[in-house]
């Protein structure tokens, strides 16, 4: 027979087990366990190496960066728990034994002597702040209880590594490592390691970058502590707490900026985004650009993209000069803005002729003024050269054998085409000006375009993660596309031999009305890159060039680039034939007396349309066309110069003389003359449109006043 103490000692535990289940459920039920109010963490845009180029803060201002205990040297992790809670696995969020031994040492010392929190009442207390007080305590045990039922000891553990305090507005072990010591926390040494175990305790106190002398205090605490179960002999113990205090504060790195802010507001419910760029090949592009911005003496800025050429990663990404400099614009993504492209779209004008059948490589050009139902294109250097074969009139980027290709391809047909490979152009209406630069484009989608020329006429579109789908679309044949690489790699460099490596670069500059854009895009087989240099704001820079400004550094970009052990190969059906000018036609088609120039030219499946002319009809194919046979007529030049080409002349302004002083009166017009005739007139880097200033128009001072033809001449006169 069962005592009758024995029965109510039941009653009376299993009634306050039911009391406290109930109590249990009641306090869960009014206060249950939220936690999505502290996810607001850090976004970390990271390089394909691992390493950080741009760390946001979270909306409160706090560095933070989640991370799991499996991401976490081993050095601290151990550390973490000898030092604070060697019993985390086996409790169930409190040590009653530890509560009642740090209550006894305060009885008796004083003072607390060590803590009775366990690492989980330590994240209660992160995410739930409480007065130190005994009901603050009761709560805190509450909450650690609320999250062992339901989070398990690794995720809890996870907790504290993200969100336990280092000093400042850092918070986790994630963050600290990469500001105070510039390294992932899988990198972390024992000392390191000891150091950030020591930091919570006290954050305001021993951040390291503050006072390295109370850190390092801590840090051998928590080193003596730690040293038997982490098997630290006395002899290294000894010199681990010898070690100097290395850390402090690094600047938030701030690699690609504007890319990462894009990426950052593209993906906004990812911590942490991971890209292709290469973090050497960044800093490099960052430090050249940086070298060449000093020289610079107007706020010019720039921007380079480095994509591969077949898989579409874009490796390396400037959006602006300098994203602090606000006289520059830095905060503007220029490799999104909408700017003239000056010539650059020429070689798929050419590319997409030679698809339709319309031109060769050597095709008959007319470099002579002309008129394109009312459209009177100039060249740049406003000179003709007569004939001309269409390789050498794009190298030489002549305007009026462009616009008479793009004229007989038509505007239209060119749009769609560029349409259907995702390449966007800004533009009300197609029309013949887009040959010169009459629209606008972006330099992300030209060095996308550009990489057609090295993926057998395949556009790739630029990606910068691997969420980008992988995204291809043709635009020329592999023939064209090869012909016209093969073309683009014979333009010299602006200012070398030859490329480093003896790399084949295919590379077309552009230079838009008024200098106000500056653009250089070549491929190479492995890579497209893409340069713009400008001023955001729109004004121009006279005698800035595609040429003389992006192309150099174009180049010294290539040249940091690794070499490459394949070329281009040359697809199938490619063919090398002998035309005969006039009339553009296979030679052995032509008779002798009708063929006045023979041709070497690049041709698929042998086709040899005739030459591009206004005057059309089959009784004038073996003659001249009419607008060559005129313009040598006016110009008492042969059709075909066969003299060296012209020496570049450079320019000199002959009035007014440098450095007048001229003291205007009301009306004054003041006559510009220059030894070259046709000349472009700027005042302060605005175009003239005649060769007399009107002084009234202009501020008393200072001014620059420029000329340009193949070359610019700036003087300085001042007006009273």
């Amino acid at each position: 027979m069962i005592p009758t103490w024995f029965k109510r000692v039941t009653q009376i535990a299993v009634g306050s087990i039911l009391s406290a289940a109930m109590l249990w459920g009641v306090l869960n039920v009014f206060f249950p366990l939220n936690l999505t109010q502290h996810t607001d963490h850090s976004v970390t845009v990271y390089a394909s190496d691992g390493n950080v180029l741009r760390q946001f803060a979270s909306s409160k201002g706090i560095y933070r960066i989640p991370i799991t205990h499996e991401h976490v040297s081993h050095w601290y992790i151990d550390s973490l728990l000898e030092y604070e809670d060697k019993y985390f696995f086996h409790h169930i969020g409190v040590n009653p034994f530890a509560l009642v031994r740090a209550a006894a040492q305060r009885l008796y010392y004083g003072h607390i002597i060590s803590g009775g929190s366990t690492l989980t009442m330590q994240v209660a207390r992160l995410f739930y702040p409480h007065p130190r007080t005994y009901f603050g305590k009761i709560e805190q045990m509450f909450r650690a209880l609320q999250l062992e039922a339901h989070y398990s000891k690794e995720q809890i553990l996870n907790f504290y590594l993200t969100y336990a305090p280092m000093g400042g507005n850092i918070e986790g072990v994630e963050a600290a490592s990469q500001r105070y010591f510039a390294k992932h926390a899988s990198e972390l040494s024992p000392t390191e390691a000891a150091t950030l175990v020591a930091l919570p305790q006290k954050p305001s106190v021993y951040r390291p970058d503050r006072y390295p002398q109370r850190a390092i205090s801590a840090r051998n605490k928590v080193l003596e502590r730690v040293a038997p179960s982490l098997s630290i002999s006395p002899k290294m113990l000894v010199l681990l707490m010898q070690t100097p205090m290395t850390a402090y504060r690094r600047p938030v790195p701030l690699h690609a900026p504007l890319l990462a802010r894009e990426l950052k507001q593209h993906w906004p419910l990812e911590h942490d985004i991971h890209t292709f760029i290469r973090f050497t090949l960044q800093n490099d592009v960052e430090n050249i650009l940086s070298q060449y911005t000093r020289r610079w003496s107007a706020p010019l800025s720039a921007s380079v993209i480095i994509m591969d050429s077949h898989t579409g990663h874009v490796l390396a990404y400037k959006g602006s000069a300098d994203l602090n400099d606000a006289e520059r614009f830095g905060y503007v993504d220029m490799t999104k803005a909408w700017r003239s492209p000056g010539s650059t779209l020429k070689p798929f004008i050419y590319g997409l002729a030679i698809d339709k059948g319309l031109v060769t490589s050597g095709s008959l050009m007319s470099d002579v003024p002309r008129s394109f139902d009312g459209y009177r294109p100039q060249n740049f250097d406003r000179r003709f050269n007569g004939a001309m074969r269409l390789d050498t009139a794009l190298q030489k980027s002549q305007n009026i054998p462009a616009v008479q290709t793009f004229n007989a391809l038509g505007p239209d047909t060119f749009m769609q085409a560029l349409k259907q490979a995702n390449i966007k152009l800004l533009v009300d209406k197609p029309n013949l000006a887009m040959a010169l630069g009459g629209e606008g484009a972006r330099l992300i989608d030209l060095v996308s375009l550009y990489s057609a020329l090295a993926n057998g006429g395949k556009v790739v579109s630029p990606r910068f993660t691997a969420n980008d789908v992988q995204h291809s679309a043709p635009l020329l044949s592999p023939q064209s596309s090869w012909i016209i690489h093969s073309i683009l790699e014979k333009i010299a460099p602006p200012d070398r031999v030859k490329a480093a490596y003896s790399r084949h670069i295919a590379w077309k500059t552009g230079t838009s009305y008024g200098y106000r854009d500056a653009w250089a895009i070549g491929t190479s087989y492995q890579y497209t890159v893409g340069v713009w240099v400008g001023r955001p704001d729109g004004a121009p820079y006279v005698g800035q060039t595609g040429a003389n400004q992006a192309g150099p550094l174009l180049f010294d970009i290539f040249d940091m680039l690794p070499a490459e052990d394949k070329a281009l190969p040359q697809p199938e059906h490619i063919t090398q034939e002998t035309i005969c000018w006039p009339s553009g036609l296979d030679s052995t088609l032509v008779k002798d007396n009708d063929c006045k120039q023979k041709q070497h030219v690049w041709t698929i499946d042998h086709r040899t349309p005739p030459t591009l002319r206004q005057d059309s009809g089959w009784d004038h194919l073996h003659q001249w066309p009419q607008s060559l046979v005129n313009w040598s007529k006016k110009t008492g030049r042969d059709i075909i110069d066969r003299s060296q080409p012209a020496k570049t002349r450079h320019i000199a302004i002959l009035s007014p003389t440098n450095h007048s002083q001229i003291f205007s009166y009301p009306g004054q017009q003041l006559p510009l003359t220059a030894s070259e005739d046709a000349v472009s007139w700027y005042i302060d880097d605005q175009a003239i449109t005649s060769n007399q200033l009107s002084l009234d128009a202009i501020t008393k001072g200072t001014h620059k006043i420029s000329a340009c033809h193949d070359t610019c001449a700036s003087i300085e006169v001042t007006v009273y």
